[in-house]
């Protein structure tokens, strides 16, 4: 009687034994991969499990294969896999009319760059309303900064249904050579909303003490989002640097110069060419390049704790590319192969 006790207990053992040695459940796993995780440690792995949109651990090969099991095991054949970018400085301000075939090109454009996340400047109320629109077709995060515009300042106190939709986001006002009054009024606004103060620094230098005062006033936890700046601008971004708000610059002879400032001028032009174009000119180390567009565009938007690395706990937000960006002086004619947000595939070059 009690060696059929035992036997019984052996039959009920097994399933939970061969779990055990099979690993711990998860969604997907991604192997044989050369994975760069953008994070201040420059880490790098072979092998990523993934659950429930996040990143449950990456490390080598052999030890995550052998540590998880997947329903979904996605072998990357030696390609890179790298945080998803965003296009940080697109602006389309020129255009007199947008429309669905418009966006979409954009859309395209910029995934198969691995941007899923658009920064757009300088946006009028009528602009707005025709992105807001189509915004909830398109795969990409739209990150808003609108002209402070009294239309605009208006309807961003009334934002709450814009909060709610998943693809797009508010992200604050654009300033340039505003008067006194629209300045303070916008800053005020970006406190009440939580929303930055971004800084056409070309037109609107003359402006960054007043934007200065103003924030600390309403003691805004900002970070600074500063573009178009020009070397003669050096004491202007120290200003910023002493007052804590400019936090996203690279150390370049002993002056600080900005390295986050890239992005489209246009929907045609390529992200990757621009920040490759800028590293060659300025000397800079093209790992702080993709930093700029992955790490630390995060951090300047107050997201570093959910994505722009890749590490655990994150939100599963990558691209496989089909060339190493990390092994070439230049990032000419590079392209995603597959993008995944939270987990999810959104874009695939075939």
């Amino acid at each position: 009687m009690q060696k059929i006790k035992q036997s019984i207990s052996l039959i009920f053992l097994i399933p939970i034994l061969c779990n055990c040695i099979k690993g711990k459940k998860v969604d997907q796993l991604f192997h044989n991969a050369s994975i760069i995780c953008m994070d201040d440690n420059n880490t790098t792995g072979e092998a990523m499990a993934i659950a429930n949109g996040k990143i449950i651990e990456i490390g080598p090969e052999r030890q995550i294969l052998n540590k998880y099991r997947a329903d979904e095991t996605i072998d990357v054949k030696g390609r890179e896999i790298l945080p998803a970018f965003s296009d940080c400085n697109l602006h389309l301000d020129t255009l007199k009319k947008w429309d669905s075939v418009f966006l979409e090109e954009i859309e395209t454009q910029e995934l198969e760059q691995g941007i899923v996340e658009v920064y757009i400047h300088g946006i009028n109320y009528k602009q707005l309303q025709n992105l807001l629109f189509f915004s909830s077709k398109m795969q990409l995060i739209w990150h808003i900064f609108l002209t402070p515009s009294s239309e605009n300042i208006k309807y961003v106190r009334k934002m709450k249904r814009i909060k709610k939709d998943k693809n797009f986001r508010i992200a604050g006002f654009t300033l340039s050579n505003e008067n006194k009054s629209t300045i303070l009024e916008a800053c005020s606004v970006a406190k009440n909303n939580f929303l930055q103060i971004g800084i056409n620094l070309e037109l609107g230098e003359k402006n960054i003490p007043l934007i200065i005062q103003s924030l600390k006033n309403h003691k805004l936890d900002h970070r600074w989002f500063v573009f178009n700046i020009k070397k003669k601008q050096n004491s202007t971004l120290k200003i910023l640097e002493i007052n804590n708000f400019f936090l996203c610059f690279n150390e370049l002879n002993n002056v600080t110069s900005p390295i986050y400032i890239f992005g489209s001028s246009k929907a045609s032009d390529k992200l990757l060419d621009k920040i490759s174009n800028y590293s060659n000119t300025n000397s800079l180390v093209l790992l702080n390049s993709l930093k700029s567009i992955t790490n630390w565009a995060n951090y300047i938007s107050f997201s570093e704790k959910f994505q722009g690395t890749l590490e655990k706990g994150k939100n599963a937000n990558f691209s496989i590319f089909e060339s190493p960006l990390s092994k070439i002086k230049e990032y000419k004619k590079i392209y995603s192969t597959t993008t995944y947000w939270n987990g999810k595939e959104i874009y695939n070059m075939e």
